[in-house]
């Protein structure tokens, strides 16, 4: 049941992500969490481990040259699309582009702390000058209290 063979309903997800990225492929998990797929992508290995347990999910992985993407329940692949999308880097238009919307995000975040901070200060020492004038009777209270 584990490994390469999926179920037919399975299939046609296997179908869909394979044309959001060709790279893709869903299979049964081995041992990391038997039960649930794991969506793993075509990659390029610079280094092998000099061990990896035979039988394991990393040792398929490593022979076929594919890293894991995420681990699914079966009941949760119709999310998967939608989580893909959210996520892609590429999609962004790449990790230069991401940096900057994060750099600007970042920027107008400092900017509305900064405003906060202000107007903070200002209410602040507006109500101490309030009060400090009160206290030197510059100014008299009219609200008629104690009277």
């Amino acid at each position: 049941m584990y490994g390469y063979v999926i179920p037919s309903y399975a299939k046609e997800w296997q179908h869909k992500f394979k044309q959001y990225d060709p790279k893709l492929r869903l299979r049964w998990s081995v041992d990391q969490a038997p039960g649930r797929f794991l969506l793993e992508r075509k990659t390029v290995y610079f280094y092998l481990p000099d061990w990896v347990e035979r039988g394991t999910d990393r040792a398929i992985q490593l022979k076929d040259c594919y890293r894991k993407v995420m681990v699914v329940a079966p009941n949760e692949l119709r999310y998967v699309l939608e989580s893909l999308a959210l996520t892609d880097i590429q999609r962004l238009g790449g990790a230069k582009v991401l940096a900057e919307r994060l750099l600007l995000a970042e920027d107008k975040e400092m900017e509305l702390m900064d405003r906060q901070r202000n107007a903070d200060l200002e209410a602040v020492s507006s109500e101490a000058y309030d009060y400090l004038a009160w206290r030197e009777q510059r100014r008299i209270s009219m609200g008629g209290y104690g009277v």
